[in-house]
């Protein structure tokens, strides 16, 4: 009885390991089922961010077209990007000459100005941006109506900022302004958002006064973009 009794324990004891063994393959075909599941809600969910994204972009966009109804508007995606102390300073756009697009023109979002188109090529351009230190617009204060040139500088840059120049050295700027293209020139229309300006100061050597911009787009975070591929050429000027 003793040889019987051992080997019905060993028996016992090998059909607990198959159940545990079975138990241990049960447990991983229902991770694995799991970890699929989650993987296909994972999907999903970025698949509805996605959406949920575009129709914002939509909206934004048409919005923009009704409300700037002098502005021919060609949506673009930024597929690459140039930085210059973590700043961007050019944008790669997926629009190209069989889209219309040609050097010179405006890009912008909804927020404000980007910058101007620098090359073309058949299916892609390249922009310069407000930061880059080769870029100037004309600008003006709107409260002010005092007008002088926002440029990308090497200073302003370390910061994602641009400065407003040449103004008068009794220039009336104040902290908090807002400054737009004053549509001087014939890369820019009139009145798109440039930035606020941050600080004031005045530049002794040149008797001029000068202003750091804060850009209202985020350069940082730019997805999409509109290049004006046509416009009604004004300025902020009244005349008497």
């Amino acid at each position: 009885y003793p040889f019987q009794w051992m080997a019905a324990r060993v028996q016992d004891g090998l059909s607990g390991f198959g159940r545990y063994f079975t138990g241990i393959d049960r447990l991983r075909d229902e991770i694995d089922s799991l970890q699929a599941e989650n993987e296909s809600l994972r999907e999903a969910l970025n698949d509805a961010v996605l959406i949920r994204q575009e129709d914002e972009w939509l909206y934004r966009y048409l919005s923009m077209k009704e409300e700037r109804d002098d502005w021919s508007l060609c949506a673009a995606t930024v597929t690459a990007v140039s930085w210059s102390d973590g700043y961007a300073v050019g944008l790669t756009l997926n629009k190209g000459s069989s889209s219309g697009i040609r050097t010179g023109m405006p890009v912008v979002t909804e927020a404000g100005l980007v910058g101007v188109v620098g090359e073309c090529g058949l299916t892609f351009c390249k922009v310069r941006t407000i930061l880059d230190t080769a870029h100037s617009a004309g600008a003006s204060d709107v409260r002010s109506g005092e007008n002088g040139m926002a440029e990308g500088s090497f200073s302003a840059l370390r910061e994602g900022k641009l400065t407003f120049r040449y103004l008068p050295a009794e220039a009336d700027i104040r902290e908090g302004d807002v400054v737009v293209t004053s549509g001087s020139g014939s890369v820019y229309p009139y009145g798109i958002p440039i930035g606020t300006a941050e600080t004031v100061s005045a530049n002794a050597y040149a008797r001029t006064t000068e202003a750091v911009l804060t850009p209202f787009v985020s350069f940082d975070t730019i997805k999409q973009v509109m290049i004006v591929t046509d416009y009604e050429h004004t300025t902020g000027e009244v005349n008497p």
